[in-house]
């Protein structure tokens, strides 16, 4: 079993299928957009309970992906390990450590993946002047008021929403969203995507928590600096 989880072939191997379980995903998805539809808004435990577990049939590529995803983590875990036993020197000190950055930035992706799918969510919606509206961690919103600014001719020029954020119906924090200009409180976003004014003044909203952001950003920092540092060690022996 080591020699399997050592073995460079298992991570070709590994990579190869997780691309034909991603071709198969492909497909799947637009053709049966009434089982994925949902699937990038709500949070992944709960779309894997109420969705997937009753479609095999058609979510069996997402489930074989994870479990060749989780071998590849073990895969990668087992070489790194493996490469870093032994003696080092100083001359080859960069040379055997920024493989093992890569992995780690590509370990991190991973984990942010899993935690913003796992606990993160993304909902979006109109919401009209006054409303109220539940989200999930015992959260709510509410929007005050919409705000236009126009020219001379009537041409919108600006416009803004006032909305107040709730935890435990206790408010904690409230401001002035408006293009490029979001709200955050512990990781929660609220942005203001546009406005509606066919039924009276409204906002479409969309409120994103991603607590795996850090992790992506720093694994993706981590992978690049160590791609970099390999790809000029070896560029230099050339």
């Amino acid at each position: 079993m080591k020699t399997f989880l050592l073995s460079l072939k298992t991570t070709v191997w590994t990579l190869l299928a997780l691309v034909c379980l991603f071709f198969i995903g492909s497909y799947m998805m637009p053709a049966h957009r009434e089982v994925f539809g949902g699937m990038n808004d709500d949070i992944l435990f709960r779309w894997v309970k109420h969705t997937a577990s009753g479609n095999p049939w058609y979510t069996g590529w997402f489930f074989a992906a994870v479990a060749t995803l989780a071998l590849l983590t073990v895969n990668t875990i087992v070489c790194s390990l493996q490469a870093i036993r032994g003696k080092w020197t100083r001359v080859d000190f960069f040379l055997r450590i920024s493989p093992q950055v890569i992995h780690i930035g590509f370990l991190f992706i991973l984990l942010a993946h899993l935690l913003g799918a796992g606990w993160g969510y993304k909902l979006s919606g109109m919401m009209p002047e006054g409303a109220y509206a539940p989200l999930p961690e015992d959260k709510a919103l509410q929007l005050h008021q919409v705000r236009v600014q126009t020219d001379a001719r009537g041409f919108m020029t600006d416009w803004s929403a006032e909305v107040s954020l709730y935890e435990n119906n206790q408010l904690v924090k409230s401001g002035t969203l408006g293009p490029n200009v979001p709200l955050f409180y512990k990781g929660t976003g609220v942005y203001l995507k546009s406005l509606n004014f066919d039924r009276g003044p409204a906002a479409v909203l969309l409120i994103a928590r991603d607590p795996g952001a850090v992790w992506a950003l720093v694994g993706g920092i981590l992978f690049m600096l160590g791609s970099i540092t390999l790809l000029a060690l070896k560029w230099g022996k050339t």
